[in-house]
C-alpha cells in the first residue's frame, strides 16, 4: 500500500460583520473552536458591530455531523489524523484570506486576533509563519499550540498587547493539557501578558469581549 498526498485547488468560506467599505480602520480575526461554525461564532460579537472594525470568522476546514449521520454539523481546524496536512491547509486557507482582505481594506491601521478554545491554537501557528505582527492577541478559554518555536513564538508577539482570557468555572483550565501548553508564553520569554478573569465557563462573556475590543 503506497501513500502519498495531492494538491489541488479548492474553495472554503468565511464569514464577516459586514461588506467591506473601504472606511474600516480596523480588523479582527476572530477563530471559532471545536464543533462550532463560522456564522454562529459571528453572531457571538454582533454588539461589537461597527462600520470601521470588520470583524471576520474564518471557518475550520474539517465538518462533521455533531451527533451521529444527521442534524447539526460543526467543524474542527485539524486531528490527529493528517494533523500536518491539516495546519498547512490551515495555514495556507488564512494567509489567502488575509491577503484578499488587506486588498479590500485601503485605510487599514491595526489586526486583531482571537482564538477561541481550539481555534487558540491555529491562531498561534498561523501568525508564527504569517507575518502579521498583530496588535491584540487574545487567548480565549485556550492556549497557544504546544509545538510552537518559542523564538518565532515570541518575535511574532514582539509588538503585539497578548491577552489570556478565562473563566474561572471553565474545566478546561484545570487539565493538565491546558497547563502544559499555557507554559508556552513563559517558554518564549513572553512577558506583557495579561490575565483577565470572567465568571463564566468555557464561552465567550459579552462584557468582557467588549473591554478587551475597546482596549
Amino acid at each position: 500500500m503506497v501513500r502519498q498526498h495531492l494538491s489541488y485547488e479548492q474553495q472554503h468560506l468565511y464569514y464577516l460583520s459586514h461588506q467591506p467599505t473601504g472606511v474600516e480602520k480596523e480588523l479582527w480575526l476572530v477563530f471559532h473552536g471545536y464543533g462550532q461554525l463560522g456564522n454562529f461564532f459571528l453572531r457571538k460579537f454582533s454588539a461589537l458591530f461597527d462600520p470601521k472594525t470588520l470583524i471576520v470568522a474564518p471557518e475550520g476546514l474539517n465538518r462533521f455531523y455533531l451527533q451521529g449521520f444527521s442534524g447539526r454539523v460543526g467543524a474542527n481546524w485539524m486531528t490527529k489524523h493528517e494533523r500536518e496536512n491539516d495546519m498547512a491547509n490551515a495555514n495556507s486557507y488564512l494567509n489567502a484570506l488575509i491577503k484578499s482582505l488587506k486588498k479590500q481594506l485601503p485605510d487599514l491601521q491595526r489586526i486583531h486576533v482571537l482564538g477561541f478554545s481550539q481555534g487558540a491554537a491555529t491562531m498561534s501557528r498561523w501568525i508564527c509563519q504569517a507575518g502579521l505582527l498583530p496588535d491584540k492577541v487574545v487567548f480565549w478559554a485556550g492556549a497557544p499550540a504546544h509545538d510552537l518555536d518559542p523564538k518565532l513564538f515570541q518575535s511574532s508577539l514582539v509588538n503585539s498587547r497578548v491577552i489570556a482570557a478565562l473563566g474561572d468555572e471553565d474545566p478546561f483550565m484545570k487539565t493538565e493539557n491546558f497547563q502544559e501548553q499555557m507554559k508556552q508564553f513563559t517558554a518564549a520569554g513572553i512577558t506583557q501578558l495579561q490575565i483577565k478573569y470572567y465568571p463564566g465557563g468555557h464561552e465567550l462573556e459579552p462584557g468582557l469581549l467588549k473591554e478587551i475590543f475597546l482596549m
